[in-house]
Parts: C-alpha cells; structure tokens; sequence
C-alpha cells in the first residue's frame, strides 16, 4: 500500500512533521540515507530560544516554548529540555549598545527578556561567567535540550502511530506526470505517492532542480566541541552579541560550544554510513578562545571531541516553508539558516497544516519561496545572526 506522503529527511523537521501527520492520520514513510539525526540537526548546540530571533520566526518560537515545555510528556519519550535562560553577553561598549537594543524592541514584542548592566547581576544567574563581561541580555523562559534525544523521541512518537523509517536509503529523484507529483524514486525503489516533503537540508537543490527550481542556499559551517564532564557550573545558554561563540553544559556535565558561521568548501566525508564535516585546528582554536573569554572555567577541562555541522543558509536567514511551485504535492523545509532546532514544534504544526491543506495557527508568508527574487544573489546572511537552535 502506497504512503500519503514521503518524507525525506529524518531529522528535526522530518521526524516533527512526521509525528504531526501520523497524528492526523496519514499514512507516512519517513526515508534518510543516514540515520535520524545524523546531520544538521545533531550537531547542533540544542539551543531553544525566542531571544535573538528575526521578527518573522517570533511567534513560532513563542509557540514552541509552550510546546517544549510538555513536549516529553506529549511525545512519551525524553528530550533533555529544561528551561533554564539564555544569557547574551557583551565583551565591548559597542556590543553592550547592540544587546541594549535588541532587548528593548524584543520586550516591546512581548518577550520576557531583560538587559542587565551590573556583572554582579549577570554572574548571579551563571556565576562561571567572566568578570570582564560589560553587559547581558537575559530571558529566562529560554532553555536548551538534547537534540539527538529529541529526534529519536519525536521518531519513536511517530512510529508509535504508524509512521514507517526506512534508514540507509537514499532518494535520488522525483517523477511527476503532468504537474502532479507520482513517484519517489530512491536508490532500492520506487514509490507511488501524491505527497512529498523534502526536509533534507543541503541536499534540497539536487531533488528539485529538474522542475527548473532553485532554493537560493549558500553552504557553511559551525564548529563544534564537547568537553569532557565536569561539575554543575552553569544552567543557561551563554552567547555572545556576535554570534562568534554559544555554550551551554548538557546533563552529563560535559559543555558543548558552538562557533559562528565558518565557510566550508562543501567536502563532505561518509564513513560507516555517517556523514562527517571536519573543520580546520584554526576553527577548533578560535572556537575555544572565544568560549575561554566568556567562561574561564572552561580553561581546565579536556576536549573529548569537535565536529563540523553544515549549514543551509538563506540570503535572509530565514527557512523556506513551502508548496513547490509548478508541482502540485511537493513541499519544502530548508534553509534554516543553523538555528531551526527550537522552532520544530512549530514548523511541524506548520508543514503539517499546509499539506492537509488547511491553514496554520501561525503566520508563515515569510517562509514562502516567493519572496526571493529570481536574479536576487545568493549571499550569506549577516553573521551576527544566532545560530543555536
């Protein structure tokens, strides 16, 4: 028996979406050539935040922080999250004038989020930070999880309803008759459907450009470093006003950092069935002496391991979410830009909506494909742009 849809793509957004329309009652087959989560959506800092978000993705974090708040006990499985702040700090007057700002026009939105100027304040929330620290912004109903728990629990939530995950398969084309989607052909198969979403990050461009389409995407890459556990220093996310270094400590005890954007040549190493980014030792150091100049504490502990996780970046930072035009049953989730990990509550609630063809709680015209001009260049982002979840 054919699926209703085809999802490609096992990670944050797939497996989301995935559980959403398994919920409403679909039949869905979720195909990933590695495993879930084996890219993008964990290596990422797990970060799950409204503070430092563009205007347009606002209300979907607002809405997945309710939905984080529960989400373990909804899916039945453990995701790691706790509550527990994001601190945004500044290392110069010029970043302390930039934090100031953001803070007052997101609290002028509705967002619970202070700025503080006395370091005395800010190491009361997370004492391990540095003394030479200048100023923060701070909102507490910010926090982070586990992002490869998350997955895997959003994975077996959508099994338990049904969905099918063939893993190690990979899709290599879509065939349509007339204008209307009619088959998903993967590397051992081929599948009768009328729906597919395409959640596969960086490989997007490469399953639609037959129909004459691009998502304007660029390609980079953030560093990332596990150390090896150590005792409970710090609670919330800490950051920097240039989005060059993000830390938090996972359960474990050990801390995880997380560069800004870095470019990447696009190599891409397979290595038993797993995809590998590694990034330079100037990546590794430069990461680490930015972490090491927010929280000190870190200085003392050994580096377990460091990986590079690729980025699918948009020339506005923000996701395509969306119909594919001229091809009646296609849908697109791309272009996150390094931080769609803690909106997934709500992108699933959006994708799932738009392909029963009803329409989401949430605004999502910003995410239409549309808004990009034909010729527009494809630029990266500005780099202040946060990347964590």
């Amino acid at each position: 028996m054919s699926p209703d849809i085809v999802i490609v793509g096992a990670g944050i957004t797939g497996c989301a979406t995935a559980y959403e329309l398994s919920k409403a009652g679909l039949k869905v087959e979720v195909i990933e050539k590695y495993a879930p989560a084996a890219m993008a959506s964990g290596w990422t800092l797990g970060g799950v935040r409204q503070s430092g978000r563009l205007q347009p993705e606002l209300p979907l974090a607002k809405y997945s922080v309710e939905q984080w708040s529960q989400l373990s006990h909804t899916l039945g499985y453990d995701t790691g999250y706790v509550q527990q702040g994001n601190l945004r700090l500044a290392r110069n007057e010029k970043e302390a004038k930039a934090i100031e700002t953001l803070a007052k026009k997101q609290k002028s939105h509705g967002l619970d989020i202070v700025y503080l100027s006395d370091i005395k304040e800010i190491q009361a929330i997370a004492p391990c930070v540095s003394s030479a620290i200048l100023a923060a912004s701070f909102c507490r109903t910010d926090g982070h999880a586990d992002p490869v728990a998350t997955v895997n629990a959003y994975k077996q939530a959508a099994q338990r309803n049904g969905t099918v995950f063939q893993v190690g398969e990979s899709v290599e084309a879509l065939s349509a008759e007339g204008n209307k989607l009619s088959t998903v052909i993967t590397n051992k198969r081929t599948i009768s459907t009328s729906r597919c979403l395409l959640a596969c990050g960086i490989g997007v461009n490469q399953l639609i450009h037959r129909f004459g389409i691009q998502v304007p995407l660029s390609f980079a890459i953030a560093t990332v470093i596990q150390t090896a556990p150590a005792a409970a220093l710090l609670r919330p996310v800490l950051g920097v006003a240039d989005g060059a270094v993000t830390l938090r400590q996972e359960r474990d005890g050990k801390f995880r950092l997380s560069s800004g954007v870095q470019k990447w040549n696009g190599e891409l190493i397979e290595k038993d069935g797993r995809p590998y980014v590694f990034p330079s030792s100037e990546k590794v150091y430069s990461t680490l002496k930015a972490g090491f100049g927010i929280c000190p504490s870190l200085k003392g502990l050994q580096m377990r391991r460091f990986w590079g996780g690729s980025i699918d970046l948009t020339p506005d930072a923000l996701p395509v979410l969306d119909r594919l035009p001229g091809v009646e049953g296609v849908y697109v989730a791309s272009g996150f830009s390094g931080h769609g990990f803690g909106i997934a509550p709500a992108v699933g609630h959006i994708l799932c909506r738009l392909i029963l063809g009803e329409a989401p709680e949430l605004a999502f015209q910003s995410f239409a494909l549309e808004r990009f001009e034909k010729n527009q260049p494809h630029t990266n982002p500005d780099p202040v742009v946060t990347l964590h979840g």
